[in-house]
């Protein structure tokens, strides 16, 4: 930073500026050449600033000459000048004074507070007058990146949208620091080492940015390391600055090279096939090139300044495309999981059925088989009864009309309805229990069913009872596992806020601590044929379909779970 300030901001002959040279007075007399190491702690109160123009090399092509200095102490010019943007700006071109002289005298004695620059016509005619909307749009672009996806990295958690937003904050902050320093003939220390500092932080999260990236930690385990040595530099710098007060990294190292180390390991990341590096790539390379243009004023007729206002949104825009279409991916490969996990939620619900089916059908087969073997060994010893096989034939009936009864039951429940319909709270707690009645009691289950304070809501009803079924299914499997003696589930409807909260309480001792803020999770599960999406499917049903909530919580007997819709 101090080096490019320098370059930019100082007394000096500027590369390209051969046709101009200046001198400073004292005494308004004698004139010697104005160096900045001279003049940079030296107080006067009165000088006289002389340029020599050589006008055989300005030939045909007008040229500008900006001068920031405190023009309340410009006391005598020879030549006509205009004010833009607070800088004094005189026409330079074959037609002008060959000398041109500015005399100065301050109150009191102070540092001299003078610095110029030469612009071409197409700066003057094109950017100068209108730096502030350049500089706006560009602030503009820069910060809309920051924002956006730091708000995506707390929905999403991913490193590399928490890198990009911070880098693009501190590039912010750089370049509103280096416009500030244009204006002023020279900056004070305290503030050079704060825009040190955030240009330091930028080319750090720069690195951090394309480690994540492009998952160099697993994919390029050497170009990893070597990004840590420059990350490691970086970390230095910024401590160097607090004691130096400007950076000693980039008093020594261009600074395009912070931008080519994540160009080189993007171009690596190419070759080995990640083709969505290639845009990365780009905007370091273009980043890179911008920056090397900014640093050498033999390149182009713009000022650096206005070079990296171009050049940073440039690259802002091509990093959020790139980020946005990975984001895309991301969506989209998120609705691929969604959709498998869907699928094998309701894969198992169908296994979870038919085990209930058989479950239910099996007390019935047995009575029917023995009223077969009755009807057998009846058959075998004397001729058979008529009224004896009418009431096995009723028996058997009844058995059957019970098996029918279940399968209806079931396929009411599963039946897949997608109309919102107005039901009882209780009446959707009250189909699952139905199915899981028998269950209970085969079991030696205790359950109690206590509904307080009822409601009706307009939703999905066998959604909701769903999601009862699998928590009073997980209350069963837990209880049985764990041989809980006389066991226990409670469900309880009440009302608080005016949301409905259905709670089950068991007995079976809670969730253990550290599987507590994962139960909710695809895939996690405790149990050793668990599949882990019932909980899952479970809270989403609840958060998206009823837009409610389902928690967990350990009581002094077990876990208990509770929604609110």
């Amino acid at each position: 930073m101090k080096k490019l300030l320098i370059l930019i901001l100082f007394l000096s002959n500027l590369y390209g500026q051969y046709y101009i040279q200046n001198y400073i007075a004292e005494d308004h007399t004698n004139f010697k050449e104005a160096f900045y190491e001279e003049y940079k702690n030296k107080q006067l109160k009165e000088f006289t600033i002389k340029f020599k123009i050589d006008l055989e090399k300005v030939q045909n092509k007008t040229n500008y000459l900006t001068i920031i200095s405190d023009k309340s102490s410009l006391v005598f010019a020879n030549i006509k000048y205009e004010i833009i943007n607070d800088i004094i700006v005189v026409k330079l071109d074959k037609n002008q004074n060959n000398e041109l002289l500015f005399k100065y005298i301050y109150d009191h004695p102070k540092r001299v507070e003078f610095r110029w620059n030469s612009i071409s016509d197409f700066e003057y005619t094109y950017l100068l007058k209108y730096e502030g909307i350049l500089y706006g749009v560009s602030y503009g672009i820069i910060f809309c990146a920051f924002l956006y996806y730091i708000i995506i990295y707390f929905s999403t958690k991913m490193r590399c949208f928490l890198y990009y937003s911070l880098m693009q904050f501190f590039v912010l902050l750089s370049l509103i620091g280096f416009v500030y320093f244009s204006y002023l003939p020279y900056p004070t220390s305290t503030a050079q080492a704060i825009v040190d500092i955030c240009e330091t932080l930028s080319f750090l999260f720069t690195l951090l940015f394309a480690q994540s990236i492009l998952n160099t930690k697993e994919e390029m385990p050497k170009m990893h390391n070597f990004i840590n040595l420059f990350i490691l530099l970086n970390i230095l710098d910024v401590i160097a600055i607090f004691f130096y007060k400007y950076s000693i990294l980039y008093n020594y190292l261009p600074f395009y090279i912070g931008f080519l180390v994540p160009t080189f390991a993007g171009f690596i990341a190419i070759l080995k096939g990640d083709k969505y590096a290639i845009i990365y790539t780009i905007g370091w390379l273009v980043v890179s090139i911008f920056i090397y243009i900014a640093e050498d004023w033999q390149i182009t007729p713009i000022s650096g300044i206005y070079v990296i206002h171009i050049g940073a949104p440039f690259e802002s825009l091509i990093f959020s495309f790139a980020l946005g279409y990975m984001l895309k991916i991301l969506v989209n490969e998120k609705n691929e999981k969604e959709k498998l996990l869907i699928h094998q939620s309701k894969l198992a619900s169908m296994g979870e059925m038919i085990n209930n089916i058989a479950h239910q059908w099996r007390q019935p087969l047995t009575h029917l088989g023995f009223i077969n073997m009755n009807l057998q060994l009846a058959y075998e010893d004397n001729p058979i009864d008529k009224k004896y096989l009418k009431e096995k034939i009723i028996e058997s009936n009844a058995q059957l009309d019970f098996m029918s009864k279940t399968i209806d039951n079931f396929s009411d429940f599963y039946l897949l309805n997608k109309q919102k319909e107005l039901f009882l709270i209780s009446n959707a707690v009250k189909k699952a229990l139905d199915i899981m009645e028998p269950i209970f009691e085969n079991n030696k289950i205790e359950f109690k069913f206590n509904v307080i304070k009822d409601k009706q809501i307009n939703a999905y009803e066998n959604e909701f009872s769903q999601v009862i079924l699998n928590l009073l299914t997980n209350a069963k499997d837990i209880l049985l596992s764990r041989n809980i003696e006389n066991p226990q589930i409670t469900i309880t409807i009440d009302e608080k806020n005016d949301l409905s909260v259905t709670s089950i309480f068991d007995n079976a001792g809670g969730i253990e601590n550290k599987y507590q803020n994962k139960i909710f999770e695809p895939y996690f599960t405790t149990k050793q044929k668990g599949s882990g999406i019932g909980l899952y499917m479970s809270k989403m049903i609840i958060q998206s379909h009823f837009k409610g909530k389902i928690k967990v919580l350990n009581t002094n007997k077990g876990a208990c779970f509770s929604i609110e819709v």
